[in-house]
């Protein structure tokens, strides 16, 4: 049987899968849970789930062929090509073999995820070459926020994690009391926050008790948003933890001793050009790190500290709109002229482009140094922060609708970028 396999770099010609090493990869995508999206703008590797009820996956884009084994909906899943069956079906290829493509749709959903080997590299780039960042042994565990095309001359797929890059091999989706206790913040918590930074080496834990796993460790430099104080175990007579948001630990819990409290960022109401459309406008003050965004009346109803563009790759000043907005949304440099470095960010949450060159104001999953310089010259703000900016502005996207653009007859919020 001969086909057409099309991937993320082009054709690549004839293939035929082997059902046993298939077999094998199949147990590895039985997994459960989400809800679908459409977020893929630059082709696959993408996360999907099984989208209907059963479907049955095989060794090559053809019924006929040897089957591998079943799928129930819900199945997390890698789509790595897609395919144009001999009767004209569309097959997307996954690690176990090819379903019909009908049969499973791109999820954007951030899923907790336990080591299933003994131990895996976490590499900083979707790249086998790129520094290692920490070392996860069995059972630990990372949340997942896409799969990622490889970089730097790496042609394979990845799962991007808030911690960075490991194999498409080696996670399975938690089922642990732990792993379903990470939940993200929603994004009515916003406003309650206040900013700390970390004094000492903190392990975040998915509860307030040393007893819960450690998902992973914040250092000095890094800051966090205080969502709640709870009493959990006492440390050192102190039992008081702190819910926090952030880039890479959303939701997981900090001791309280290990966090000193931030002044409140400084709000800015400088209002767009005369002769705007009349509304609220959002202020991004480079001086202060901040971002408020301005109601009716002219008087901040939000301010938080974002993260700014560094050196090279500054956040430009002037005056903007909100013109694109997607819930998830992949981030490559293979879309932007003037990157530092290669780099492939699927799902970027509650992105809200606002300028041509990919400048966004958008969620962040993959540092937590908020007030300082870190992106590529997009405006960083939490997960959480970026959920509730989103909602706020326009155009408005309905909840089962992954993006709008203004240029759609939609309306824009004003973005107000000053030094």
């Amino acid at each position: 049987m001969v086909y057409t396999l099309v991937t993320r770099t082009g054709t690549v010609g004839t293939a035929a899968r082997a059902a046993g090493l298939a077999a094998c990869w199949l147990s590895l995508w039985l997994l459960a849970g989400a809800h679908a999206a459409h977020a893929g703008r630059f082709g696959p590797p993408w996360q999907a789930r099984v989208s209907v009820d059963g479907t049955t996956v095989h060794t090559a884009p053809d019924r006929g062929s040897a089957p591998v084994g079943p799928l129930v909906r819900g199945s997390l899943v890698v789509v790595q090509g897609e395919a144009k069956g001999a009767d004209g079906t569309d097959w997307s290829q996954i690690p176990a073999g090819f379903v019909p493509s009908s049969d499973v749709a791109e999820d954007t959903t951030p899923w907790v995820a336990e080591v299933l080997v003994p131990s895996v590299s976490v590499y900083a780039l979707p790249d086998a070459k790129s520094a290692i960042r920490r070392t996860a042994t069995a059972g630990m565990l990372l949340r997942v926020t896409g799969a990622a095309h490889g970089v730097g001359g790496d042609g394979g797929a990845w799962w991007a994690t808030t911690e960075g890059y490991v194999g498409l091999d080696t996670l399975v989706e938690g089922t642990s009391d732990w792993a379903r206790q990470w939940a993200l913040p929603g994004p009515n918590e916003a406003p309650q926050g206040w900013w700390g930074a970390i004094a000492s080496r903190a392990n975040v834990r998915v509860m307030g008790t040393t007893d819960a796993p450690a998902v992973g460790a914040l250092v000095p430099g890094d800051r966090v948003k205080v969502l709640d104080e709870v009493a959990g175990q006492a440390v050192a007579g102190n039992d008081v933890w702190y819910r926090i948001d952030g880039g890479r630990y959303a939701g997981g819990f900090v001791h309280s001793s290990l966090v000193r409290r931030l002044p409140d960022p400084r709000s800015n109401t400088t209002p767009p050009p005369a002769g705007t459309r009349p509304g609220p406008w959002i202020v991004v003050d480079r001086s202060a790190s901040s971002l408020t965004f301005v109601g009716d009346g002219g008087q901040p109803r939000f301010t938080t500290y974002v993260s700014l563009g560094r050196a090279g790759v500054t956040t430009p000043t002037g005056e903007y709109s909100t013109m694109g907005k997607y819930r998830a949304d992949e981030m490559t440099s293979a879309s932007v002229t003037d990157a530092d470095h290669e780099y492939d960010l699927p799902n970027v949450p509650f992105t809200q482009y606002y300028r041509d060159g990919g400048y966004a104001i958008h969620g962040t999953y993959w540092h937590d140094h908020f007030g300082a310089v870190e992106s590529q010259g997009c405006i960083n703000v939490t997960r959480t922060d970026g959920a509730y900016l989103f909602g706020l502005t326009e155009p408005a996207v309905p909840a089962d609708v992954n993006a709008r653009w203004s240029n759609e007859g939609l309306p824009a919020t004003p973005v107000v970028i000053l030094d």
